[in-house]
Parts: structure tokens; sequence; C-alpha cells
């Protein structure tokens, strides 16, 4: 059971629907197997990243969460860094049965990423957040090469990218007591919680312009654009008030959590307008 908690299921049955989203986001094409074979890869790969973060992760969460799989010694820490390079090897080779080169590149490039994030990069001012923002978006634009569907695909890309930015320094100001402690230079570190909260109305602003945009070009329909507005921009406007009025570490945890819901509700409005 600890081995499957520790690859987080419910994060990587995420990782699925984005690809299958991509793949057929707006399609009538259906190049079933490769875009299988892609949802395998990438759930492995997302697994194997869960993993090797959680190991090099064991100091921080001895602080900030040691009721987690390592922390509590449920798994052995060589145990879960050989279930990690397993499940990297698998979700590349996996990748290889989509039949398409860039896949390929994507599952590896993605691979080295998540690994150089929990070993380095994580602990850096906003570069991790960037590369895991990235990670993030480039499963909708795997789904969307397997299908042909590179066009559409991209449309939630974007906002991907901008929604796992924004709960990635977010996820900063939570986590910055264990972050101060071990020396980490994240920008929640770097300029304090209050200041977070601050920071994080800019991305939040970029997806209410890109809503707009889409509309203003035709991309979407007043239905649709509606629908975002009062489903997702309202939403995260009333979460960055949230922890704009009072910078504390629950507020931080439970607008994090909130808006995966509220990136599933983007995803559900895109798909049925």
């Amino acid at each position: 059971m600890s081995f499957i908690k520790i690859i987080r299921p419910f994060n990587c049955l995420f990782v699925i629907l984005s690809v299958f989203f991509g793949a057929y986001y707006q399609s009538s094409s259906n190049n079933i197997y490769p875009i299988i074979f892609a949802a395998l890869s990438a759930f492995l790969i997302a697994a194997a990243g869960y993993v090797i973060n959680d190991f090099f992760d064991i100091p921080i969460d001895v602080i900030n969460r040691p009721d987690r799989i390592l922390p509590s010694g449920k798994i052995t820490p060589k145990a879960a860094y050989i279930f990690s390079v397993v499940l990297f090897i698998s979700g590349i080779t996996a990748s290889y049965f989509t039949q398409n080169f860039y896949c390929v590149i994507i599952a590896i490039v993605n691979s080295i990423l998540l690994f150089s994030y929990a070993k380095t990069f994580k602990m850096s001012l906003l570069t991790g957040n960037i590369l895991v923002a990235y990670i993030t978006a480039s499963t909708f634009l795997f789904g969307g090469l397997c299908n042909e569907n590179v066009k559409n695909s991209l449309i939630i890309v974007i906002f991907a990218f901008l929604y796992t930015f924004i709960r990635e320094i977010i996820k900063d100001g939570e986590d910055i007591e264990g972050d101060i402690k071990l020396g980490a230079k994240t920008l929640a570190v770097m300029i304090g919680r209050k200041n977070i909260s601050i920071v994080s109305i800019f991305p939040a602003l970029l997806i209410i312009l890109y809503t707009i945009f889409l509309f203003m070009k035709d991309i979407i329909g007043l239905k649709v654009f509606s629908a975002l507005t009062m489903g997702v921009s309202f939403p995260l406007i009333i979460l960055i008030i949230y922890i704009l009025r009072k910078s504390e570490i629950k507020r931080f945890a439970n607008t994090s959590s909130l808006m995966k819901i509220d990136m599933l509700i983007l995803l559900i409005i895109l798909w049925v307008g």
C-alpha cells in the first residue's frame, strides 16, 4: 500500500486525463494505441517524479510533513530510489510505442528535469516552479502530439502552465519553515509568505487576460467565456484574496488544494463547451 501512496495515485490519474484531454480536445482523430502508450508513459514518469521528489525531500518532510511515507519509515530511502529509477525507465520505454519521435524526446527530457528538480532546482529561486509548470503543461502537449492535435492542445497547455505556476509558488509559501532551515532559496524564502500572496496576483491576471484573448479571437464562444469567468477566474480571485487577508500556513495549504479543483473545473468547461 505504501508503494501505491507514494506515487500519488490521484495526481497520476489526473496526468492520464491530461494526456487524453490534449489528444481529443476539439479533435475527431483517434490514434488510440499511441494515445494509450502516451498516457501510460506520462503516468509512469509522473509517478517516478513523485517518488524521487520524496526521496530528496526527506530532510524537509521531517520538518514539514513527518507523516509522509519516507519520513515515517514505511519505505526505506534505498527502496524508494530504486523504485523511481524503474518507473523512469518504464515510462521512457512506453513512450517508444507511441511511434512519435517528439513524444520520446519529451519523455526523456521530462524524466531528466524531474530528477534534476527533485535534487537541485526545487531549492532555487523560481527555476523549480517554472520546471513543474512546464512538465505539467507538457502532458497535454504529449497527448496532442499522439493524435495530431497540437494546435488545439496548446490552448490548455498555456492555461495549465500559468495555473500550475501559481499553485507552485503558493506551495512554497506553505513550506517556508522547512525550506528556511535547509537553506533553500525559494521565492517564498526570499520575499516572505505575505509577498508571495501579492506575487500570485500577476499570473492570476494573466489567466484572466488569456481567457479574454481567446474570446476576442473567437477561439472560445460567449458561453465558454462566461463559464470560465464564473467557474474559474472568479474563484481564483477569491482564493488569492483569501491568502492576502491572512498569510498563514493553513490558508496556503487550503488554497493549494482548492486550486486543483478549480483546474479540474477549467478542463470540464473547455471539454463540454
